[in-house]
């Protein structure tokens, strides 16, 4: 008689989930490849910092997952499922096939503004779809920028009004969020604002090297021109981010679509 075949370690699982590799980790939590058992499907599993789970964030979690889920913008990740385990609150999305902005990035350093653009103008079409319905994003970076194909040029924006106290991106954060005072969509339009000048230049609008230095150039700094940062930028994106990367939300581009079309005009500029 054979021997029988050993069997393999038991895998981790979070109610229908089973957990597979970690794809991303972070401050405010992971992401790993996990197997939805109840449709028999691969999915992202966001798995959120269990510190960053208070009742008014827990509050907020429901209403952005629920929102999201009623959104048809194709430029939104989608929500397939979100809940809580075991006190762990989790959301999973689909499993996308090419990286995430920072990731590429990371590889090719800069776009060429005309790349820029088109992800500019692809995220800027799911911020306003989930502005509509009053939801900002709160936390818009190049990581939560994501490309469904690996050749990435068509762009998600994932994590809708995620964001913890622990996993806000400093580089990213308009002024008043610093101060204290009420914020709004346009703090999006300031972080998007962010994000194209990082695509533009390889570089962050406010480089410091402590996060107090960060804090004091999005609050006191002058706005910084992308054309003088990066040679090959047209001069007609300083005024892009000017008006976007405003101190106050009142001398701000109005809207994230006002930004992209600000952007798509500069390349003819």
């Amino acid at each position: 008689m054979g021997v029988p075949p050993r069997a393999g370690p038991a895998r981790a699982a979070l109610g229908p989930y089973v957990l597979g590799d970690v794809i991303h980790r972070g401050r405010s939590g992971e992401v790993v490849r996990a197997h939805d058992t109840a449709h028999d499907r691969v999915v992202a599993l966001r798995l959120l910092a269990p510190d960053g789970a208070d009742r008014e964030y827990r509050a907020r979690f429901d209403r952005a997952c629920g929102i999201v889920r009623t959104l048809r913008e194709p430029h939104v990740l989608p929500v397939l499922d979100h809940g809580e385990q075991h006190g762990r609150l989790y959301v999973a999305t689909p499993l996308l096939a090419g990286p995430d902005l920072r990731t590429l990035l990371s590889r090719v350093e800069v776009l060429a503004p005309e790349r820029a653009v088109a992800v500019v103008e692809q995220a800027a079409r799911a911020l306003a779809a989930a502005h509509g319905r009053g939801l900002a994003h709160r936390n818009v970076k190049p990581s939560n920028v994501l490309f469904a194909d690996p050749a990435a040029t068509e762009v998600r924006v994932g994590d809708f009004g995620l964001v913890s106290r622990n996993g806000l991106s400093l580089d990213h954060t308009a002024p008043e969020r610093f101060r204290g005072g009420a914020t709004d969509h346009r703090e999006d339009v300031y972080a998007l604002g962010c994000v194209l000048y990082t695509c533009l230049t390889g570089t962050r609008p406010y480089p410091g090297r402590s996060l107090p230095e960060r804090m004091r150039g999005h609050l006191e700094s002058p706005v910084p021109r992308p054309s003088e940062q990066r040679p090959g930028v047209p001069a007609a994106f300083d005024d892009v981010i000017a008006g976007a990367l405003a101190k106050t939300p009142a001398e701000r581009t109005v809207t994230v679509g006002t930004l992209a079309a600000a952007a798509r005009a500069a390349l003819g500029g």
